[in-house]
């Protein structure tokens, strides 16, 4: 693997995980908008009980980026976490980057008194799949289902 180091991020590295949460929403067919996006990554920058970005970082900028969720659950009988998202940079993927990221998130979300983490992946990424089955997740028999409150932003 080159030369990468996992860390919290901070607002240093507000631009770069802008870029690559732009890059991973479009790839997925989610219009978010980027206005609304950075006020929602400037929210948990400045808001830790929010949750948490995490990032791999080379010596010349963030080449990953993951958001933890902080949610109170019934179902693990307390705090827990929701991976919301994790991208790597394609020239950066099949290196371990993924599973480095991924590590550091499920430790820093245990230290932080999490029971569990909890995460969904698109049908037809099995890739994402193979990672989090290495991991020790496991498939639940459910459907994720949504329903905007409120229309996306035009920007």
């Amino acid at each position: 693997m080159k030369e990468i180091a996992f860390a919290p991020a901070d607002h240093g590295d507000r631009q770069d995980i802008l870029d690559l949460l732009q890059a991973h929403l479009d790839a997925h067919g989610a219009r978010v908008g980027i206005a609304r996006l950075a006020r929602a990554v400037d929210a948990v920058l400045d808001e830790p009980a929010l949750g948490f970005l995490q990032v791999a970082r080379t010596p010349t900028g963030v080449v990953g980026v993951a958001y933890v969720s902080m949610i109170w659950s019934l179902e693990h009988g307390g705090r827990s976490a929701w991976l919301d998202e994790l991208y790597v940079e394609p020239e950066y993927r099949m290196q371990g980057v993924g599973t480095e990221l991924l590590h550091a998130v499920m430790e820093r979300a245990h230290r932080l008194g999490c029971a569990a983490m909890d995460l969904e992946v698109d049908a037809e990424h099995a890739r994402a799949e193979r990672l989090y089955e290495r991991a020790g997740y496991r498939r639940l028999p459910r459907a994720r289902w949504v329903r905007p409150l409120d229309p996306p932003d035009a920007s």
